[in-house]
């Protein structure tokens, strides 16, 4: 059944969704602060509704996944970029990254000297853990990414949900964090990537999201094939709403990404919670 704007929580996705795109549209264009008048979206940072116009992935395309687009080393290169998640830090072992030979143990030294400045190595986007008393830089170019290196996994260029699969499995990896890596192979890795408009992955937020939508339990957890036919739901029903400059740029892991914000969103329309980051979007 199709969501409508009777649905007073549909209509705040919605809304939400249409002044985050006008954010980004006035902020490109130079114009005055507020560049919305919502009052949480002026408060408080959301990711842009099409996934790749958010900052680092702009840097990533710009200088990573265009530059170097087939690269040998591009699997184990998009998994690094969305684990550090840090333009400065993935500047520092650009060259390393794209060398004719992999080393790992250069690319972990570069970062630590990098880090012995005082300087920030991973972005706070995305929760990344240390391993039996290892740090989080040995934890990632050692248990997660240099394995891909040692035993690659399957891309299929045809399939991001078959490639998803294949990395589900791996160390540090899940649901989510794969997700954000084949959405990233689709930009970086040659191929036609058939189900770009019509999968995505399930994710803690995206769940949550969908459940706000459908006045379920938040703590409920969706697997997979529940979650895809609501995403389905949810793109269809909002296309009948939304401008098509919007919806026509956005492919279904954009999709899936601002049920993670509605989730973001609706904690703080009920008090519940509130984003990790602040935003500057008031008026001077």
């Amino acid at each position: 059944m199709s969501l409508t704007d009777e649905n007073k929580r549909f209509k705040i996705y919605l809304n939400m969704i249409t002044e985050r795109e006008k954010v980004r549209n006035k902020k490109a264009n130079n114009e005055d602060k507020p560049w919305t008048i919502d009052p949480i979206l002026q408060k408080y940072r959301f990711t842009n509704v099409r996934r790749m116009d958010d900052k680092v992935s702009q840097w990533l395309l710009n200088n990573w996944y265009v530059p170097y687009k087939g690269h040998p080393h591009m699997p184990q290169a998009v998994t690094m970029a969305r684990f550090f998640n840090l333009p400065s830090s993935l500047e520092t072992v650009t060259d390393l990254v794209f060398s004719d030979k992999w080393d790992a143990n250069a690319i972990s030294k570069k970062l630590r000297v990098k880090m012995s400045f005082g300087d920030k190595i991973f972005n706070n986007a995305y929760m990344v853990r240390g391993n039996d008393g290892q740090d989080k830089v040995d934890t990632v170019v050692n248990y997660t990414i240099q394995p891909l290196v040692n035993d690659p996994p399957l891309i299929n260029t045809k399939s991001m949900e078959e490639t998803w699969a294949c990395l589900c499995p791996r160390y540090g990896m899940g649901s989510f964090m794969s997700g954000q890596i084949v959405a990233d192979y689709r930009w970086a890795i040659k191929g036609s990537w058939k189900d770009k408009n019509s999968w995505a992955p399930v994710g803690p937020g995206s769940s949550r999201g969908v459940c706000w939508l459908h006045y379920r339990e938040i703590h409920k957890t969706l697997k997979q094939s529940e979650f895809l036919p609501h995403l389905v739901e949810i793109r269809e029903s909002a296309e009948n709403y939304l401008p098509e400059e919007i919806t026509n740029r956005m492919e279904m892991m954009d999709w899936q990404n601002t049920l993670c914000e509605f989730d973001k969103y609706m904690r703080v329309v009920t008090g519940q919670g509130r984003p990790k980051m602040n935003y500057k979007g008031e008026a001077n």
